[in-house]
């Protein structure tokens, strides 16, 4: 009997578990970062270069450099970069202000 409640109580568990909004976007998060690891990885830059003629080097990346800036690569990671530093100053700006509260509540 005690099997039995307890099985549910399991199911019950890993069912709030996979219906939490917050696990599929851990997945996705972490499925992301995997593939732009994987695109973005040097070893993988350093291959698409070698793969290219040695006289069209310097086109090459010329054009790989044009194809992000025309194509909005650039912009979109500068909008990222500036993202981050804006939830970083967020984050400092809350514990600033949250030991400021702690303080002035110890002296009070």
């Amino acid at each position: 009997m005690q099997r039995t409640i307890m099985r549910r109580v399991y199911y019950s568990y890993a069912l709030s578990i996979f219906a939490h909004a917050m696990f599929w976007q851990g997945a996705f998060l972490g499925a992301a970062a995997l593939l732009l690891a994987k695109w973005l990885h040097v070893a993988s830059i350093i291959n698409n270069t070698l793969a290219v003629p040695v006289g069209r080097v310097p086109q090459y990346i010329v054009g790989s450099m044009w194809g992000a800036v025309s194509h909005g690569e650039v912009l979109t990671v500068l909008t990222f970069v500036a993202a981050g530093l804006v939830a970083v100053s967020v984050g400092y700006h809350l514990t600033q202000s949250t030991i400021g509260r702690v303080v002035w509540l110890e002296r009070a």
